[in-house]
């Protein structure tokens, strides 16, 4: 509703305009003195001022503090009326006493008129700006997004910056787990960011899993009112939530997760241009997520052997440079183990190089289920492989190297008419710093201890 601010000194005048005013269903103020005007007005209390023409010579102390909102002028029909300054000022209107109700009412009403199309105006104006901002905020955050290609990073990024596209009180994202088909909570923020980590949400439970089930996004203004929301979170985190914004991330017509904004700072609702921002955002994060999804997969597939799927000899160096130079601060140890097949050429040039190559696959099977979690197992090349021990002493070594030298000779392998043939494996250790300083002279040690093995016997462990 309208409110009108009406000043005049003279109180009889002033309740004759009071009353008209409210015939037309707008609020009034009222002062008697010329200087609460300007103080009224600076509190943003009105949306016209209709004033006695003992107010005009304070008009343009007026339109310093409001530039838009129109004035109107009531004047007794023998005053001395500055009309230069009345048009300088872009006052609305004038009315000269006596005037009739219906040229009074014309008058305010056109100044009605003009003020909802200023009030229109900067709403528009305001709109625009906003939308500058949020384009600006989203263009800022798809540029840090795309220039990394860590999945990690890419969601702390989505936390740092999304806060300035929507202020809420929480944020987090969902990433689908496929084979337990549930909802797991990979980035949060807000009051409750840290307890939601981890989490997990059936598909179907509760809000995100509801837009996860059908790919779809939405707003809830008010949980309560809402059969979807769970309140089992908010009971395990002690947080509250009001209201809640989903959008799903879709990936070739398949949802991959879902992101969570809750509790419009505020208390405002959630609107369709906050939706339309935000998934906008999505889709850009759901491209960032899965390229460096390829990406990751791409780098992990130069890391692996095609054949045993053990890691290969790069993957070697890169965590033994990587443990080594860590080691100087924290003193760690590490041992290794070098181990070759005895013989192994007599098993290609008897049964044929496809079941030389399913022999070492099936090495590498063995070798998985003997070694501990945590080691790091390598096909270093042809017919040898590379057990990394981290944090682990000679002595312990030693034993797991006589461990694997039994479990490769335990059972025999086949040949795809099932001829039974078996292997024996010779083994060496050694254990930095004790041995070697470096990476190179690590494996070379531990190189070394195989081939005095093999010197001497085969199918043995020889220690440095």
């Amino acid at each position: 509703m309208m409110r009108v601010l009406i000043f005049d000194n003279n109180r009889k005048r002033l309740g004759g305009v009071v009353k008209h005013v409210k015939k037309l269903g707008m609020d009034v103020i009222t002062v008697s003195k010329a200087d609460s005007i300007k103080k009224t007005l600076a509190q943003g209390k009105c949306d016209l001022l209709v004033l006695d023409s003992a107010a005009v010579k304070f008009v343009g102390a007026l339109r310093k503090v409001d530039t838009t909102i129109p004035i109107v002028i009531i004047a007794e029909a023998d005053a001395r009326v500055d009309y230069q300054k009345l048009i300088q000022n872009s006052v609305e209107g004038l009315i000269i006493r006596p005037y009739t109700v219906h040229f009074f009412r014309q008058v305010v009403q056109k100044a009605i008129v003009h003020r909802k199309g200023v009030l229109d105006n900067l709403q528009t104006v305001a709109s625009l700006t906003r939308k500058i901002r949020e384009l600006t905020t989203l263009s800022e955050i798809v540029q840090a997004i795309n220039s990394s290609l860590k999945p990690e990073e890419i969601l702390e990024t989505i936390m740092a910056k999304a806060a300035d596209l929507i202020k809420a009180e929480g944020w987090s994202v969902l990433l689908l787990d496929y084979e337990t088909r549930e909802l797991v909570f990979k980035a949060a923020a807000g009051e409750a960011g840290k307890k939601l980590l981890g989490m997990r949400l059936k598909i179907g439970q509760g809000v995100a899993g509801w837009a996860a089930r059908h790919g779809q996004s939405l707003i809830v203004p008010d949980v309560t009112k809402d059969p979807r929301f769970y309140s089992g979170i908010d009971e395990k985190t002690k947080f509250v939530t009001r209201s809640i914004l989903c959008v799903s991330m879709r990936s070739k017509n398949k949802v991959i997760g879902v992101v969570e904004v809750v509790n419009k700072i505020g208390g405002e609702p959630f609107t369709d241009d906050d939706l339309e921002i935000f998934e906008n955002l999505v889709a850009h994060v759901t491209i960032a997520l899965e390229n460096a999804t390829i990406y990751r997969k791409m780098e992990e597939a130069s890391l692996i052997d095609d054949l045993t799927k053990l890691y290969n000899i790069r993957y070697c160096n890169q965590y033994l440079d990587k443990f080594l130079a860590e080691r100087k601060s924290e003193y760690g140890i590490v041992s290794l183990i070098f181990l070759d097949i005895d013989f192994f050429k007599l098993v290609d040039d008897n049964f044929g190089h496809l079941v030389g190559s399913e022999t070492l696959r099936r090495v590498g099977e063995r070798l998985r289920r003997t070694v501990r979690k945590g080691d790091v197992l390598v096909r270093y090349g042809g017919d040898e492989y590379i057990v990394i021990l981290p944090n682990t002493d000679k002595q312990t070594a030693t034993a797991i190297a006589e461990r694997i030298r039994k479990e490769i000779g335990r059972e025999p392998f086949f040949t795809f008419d099932n001829q039974k043939f078996s292997i024996s494996v010779t083994l060496g250790v050694a254990t930095c710093p004790e041995d070697a300083k470096t990476r190179d002279e690590l494996i070379g040690k531990a190189d070394k201890a195989m081939y005095d093995g093999k010197l001497s016997g085969r199918d043995k462990v020889v220690v440095a």
